[in-house]
């Protein structure tokens, strides 16, 4: 696909809206975390209310119901069952006592073992009385003490009478008794004193339940200026919740100025969408390379938003603003993609980087000259960003990378060096300043530039200088594989990229990159080398034993090989394009028509190779130079005239076959490539003078080696069997 036909109308809007709205939040301000404290942090100044507001105390209001639920008393009940349980417990237990004292066969010891054996029994040391007691005295006691009993627990006992009850037993005792029968009254009663008024919990709780309801929120009032917080006290409940009451003005961003983010936000990224529909920049045309170009502006704009706050408040003359790497977007989309679309990127940047300095409240234009410091850092920020992309080259090494940094620290301090002296209160010790935040941006942008530039690139599929030449040397390990297995092959694709990359240069297309591609274009006939004719020394040809198709499929096969092999060293994506692209969707022609000589009828389809056609440029290029490359050298005749024929006609028959339809070659940049052709294979095959005989002198000191008239070295045959001298046609079918 062309670069202008990637950037369609409808990508282009999705890229514009979805880019505008990051923007948008990143632009937004925290308000909330600037202005108003949170529960428990301490206020800088003062926060007034600046409307009329009533907040519940929670707290307060906890406390009040409570206390009215704590008034409520307990819901009682009376428990006729205590009284029967312990009135025939007591009956019980002098029935088991009229037992003992039947058996008049016991011993006094043995009677005592039984009483003891008698359970709820616990008249202590009057338990002796309960045997000597006459019959008469014993009744007396034992009525007594179930009418007693009867009577006490007829009355009301809750659980802090019950010990009050039970000392004032002995003084409720009949008077017609001794003292020794009061004793004993006394003690068979009062363990049997139990409360029988109990608490009806379901009942209490929602007695205070309704109490507490009945209780109203208590409630704080601020009036329009009153203050919530004062400055230097931690937030409490009620100003937390006062504070969630306030207006979004106050506690949030203005409706107005969210508009305006929004449309700076967007007029940026209409810009950016502008540009890259009217220059079409191939660098860019790949969804990733959108993406990346999107998660640098956002990345560096929100950078600045979260920063600038830090840096800017109480201290607006120390000019640590300029010391953000807000170039670094910049510089890395032009040593990534190109310079011309990174200052577009620079100046959307710098403006909305700009925009989150002045929005702040502390960086406000002011009046006079200290409104200028308002322009500082959209100033800075642009002219930072266009002189790191105009110091940023086709990189080499990385070290020019530091180079950059100190441009960028240079333009930042020359910057604010204007800017102070616009200043009318301008100090002396702020150039100290202004010096070191200048030495910070160009140590972090050089830091950043280096870090993320071969991150970016493999994970955005850019190829980027540093890694082509690294591929560009003969110690990687496919090229010296390809050296020392595949000779042939190997100096074949020498003399392509050595075509490729000076046609390359003609055109503007990236000749560091064609001249690495044409390298490792044909790695995959390390496969099988000795099928390929350039690699077979000893003459001997294994296609003689094949027939056709199966010498076509083995020739396909090297794309597919390749592309393993590719994979497998993590060749970076445009350079495995090559592989594929440098072939397209040609025919395998010789033997296509060696097998139409047999059967005309032979379906073209399975000797073409599976593409795609060139899409780039670079690709095309390489295209054009294998098979000139091949057919040149297969031929018997390699004059000036005979080469550019064959130059020409390998062209025109790659555009009769439309090969070049998917890349954005002009015709005239094809005529470019075929006149560099021709200069360089006429440089390769050029004529060479016959030595006159060795002289008698040569002959006697014996240095002559080669005969006079040695013929010069015979043309290698085609490489993949693509550009063979063509085989007569089959006769046509009558």
């Amino acid at each position: 696909m062309s670069p202008s036909a990637f950037y369609s109308p409808v990508r282009l809007a999705v890229f514009v809206l979805g880019l505008a709205l990051l923007l948008t939040l990143a632009l937004i301000p925290t308000r909330a975390s600037e202005r108003l404290p949170m529960l428990g942090e301490v206020a800088e100044a003062d926060v007034l209310a600046e409307v009329d507001l009533r907040v519940v105390d929670d707290e307060a209001t906890a406390l009040a119901r409570d206390a009215a639920a704590a008034e409520v008393a307990p819901v009682l009940i009376f428990d006729a069952g205590v009284r029967a349980r312990e009135v025939a417990t007591l009956a019980a237990t002098l029935d088991a006592v009229d037992e003992v004292r039947a058996q008049t066969d016991l011993s006094s010891t043995e009677q005592g073992r039984a009483l003891d054996a008698i359970p709820d029994l616990r008249v202590g040391p009057a338990d002796f009385l309960l045997l000597e007691l006459s019959p008469r005295d014993w009744r007396v006691v034992r009525e007594e003490s179930l009418g007693l009993l009867t009577d006490i627990l007829t009355g009301n006992i809750n659980d802090a009478d019950v010990a009050t009850v039970r000392e004032s037993v002995e003084e409720r005792v009949g008077t017609g008794l001794n003292k020794d029968q009061v004793s004993l009254v006394t003690a068979l009663v009062s363990p049997r004193v139990s409360a029988n008024i109990t608490v009806d919990q379901a009942a209490t709780d929602a007695a205070r339940a309704s109490a507490r309801l009945r209780v109203d929120e208590v409630t704080v009032f601020f009036g329009e200026g009153d203050v919530i917080v004062p400055a230097g006290e931690a937030v409490g409940p009620v100003a937390a919740g006062a504070l969630a009451l306030l207006p979004l003005e106050s506690g949030g961003i203005p409706i107005d100025e969210l508009a305006a983010l929004l449309i700076l936000a967007l007029a940026g990224s209409v810009t950016l969408g502008a540009y890259l529909l009217l220059a079409a920049p191939e660098s860019a045309a790949s969804n990733r390379r959108l993406g990346m170009i999107v998660l640098l502006v956002v990345l560096f704009v929100a950078l600045a938003r979260w920063l600038l706050p830090e840096i800017l408040p109480g201290h607006v003359d120390d000019y640590f603003d300029l010391a953000l790497p807000v170039a670094v977007a910049a510089v890395l989309v032009a040593a990534l993609l190109e310079r011309s679309l990174a200052i577009v990127v620079a100046v959307v940047v710098a403006v909305l980087a700009g925009v989150a300095a002045v929005i702040h409240p502390d960086f406000a234009p002011g009046e006079g000259f200290g409104g200028a410091q308002a322009m500082r850092p959209t100033v800075a920020f642009l002219l930072t960003g266009v002189a790191g992309v105009l110091a940023t080259q086709r990189v080499m090494h990385v070290t020019q990378y530091g180079f950059t940094g100190a441009v960028v620290g240079a333009t930042a301090f020359l910057t604010g060096l204007a800017f102070w002296l616009l200043d009318p209160e301008r100090a002396t010790v702020d150039v100290g300043l202004l010096a070191l935040s200048s030495v910070i941006v160009a140590i972090t942008t050089s830091v950043l530039v280096i870090g993320a530039f071969s991150l970016l690139g493999q994970v955005f599929g850019i190829a980027t200088r540093l890694q082509l030449l690294e591929l560009a040397q003969f110690t990687q390990p496919l090229l010296r594989r390809l050296q020392e297995e595949a000779p042939g092959t190997f100096h074949h694709s020498l003399l392509v990229a050595t075509m490729a990359e000076r046609a390359a240069a003609q055109v503007g297309a990236d000749a560091l990159l064609v001249r690495v591609g044409a390298y490792y274009h044909d790695i995959g006939k390390l496969a099988q080398p000795h099928m390929y004719i350039e690699n077979q020394a000893d003459g001997g040809n294994p296609h003689d034993k094949l027939d056709p198709l199966q010498s076509a499929t083995v020739i396909q096969d090297h794309v597919r090989r390749g592309m393993e092999l590719a994979r497998r060293y993590r060749l970076p994506e445009p350079v495995r394009a090559f592989i594929p692209e440098h072939h397209g969707t040609r025919l395998v022609t010789y033997f296509y028509r060696k097998a139409a000589q047999d059967n005309p009828t032979v379906d073209p389809g399975l000797f073409t190779y599976g593409g795609p056609r060139p899409r780039r440029k670079e690709t095309a290029i390489v295209m054009m130079s294998d098979s000139t490359e091949a057919v040149v050298r297969s031929s018997k005749a390699r004059d000036e005239e005979t080469i550019a024929r064959l130059v020409d006609a390998v062209i025109q028959e790659r555009l009769n076959e439309h090969q070049f339809d998917d890349c954005d070659l002009t015709l005239r940049q094809i005529q470019a490539i075929g006149e560099s052709f021709k200069v360089t294979l006429n440089g390769v095959y050029h004529p060479r003078i016959e030595y006159p005989a060795p002289s008698e002198a040569e002959r006697q000191r014996g240095v002559a080696a080669v005969p006079s008239g040695a013929p010069a070295p015979s043309g290698d045959a085609p490489v993949d069997g693509s550009a063979l001298p063509e085989l007569p046609r089959p006769a046509a079918r009558p």
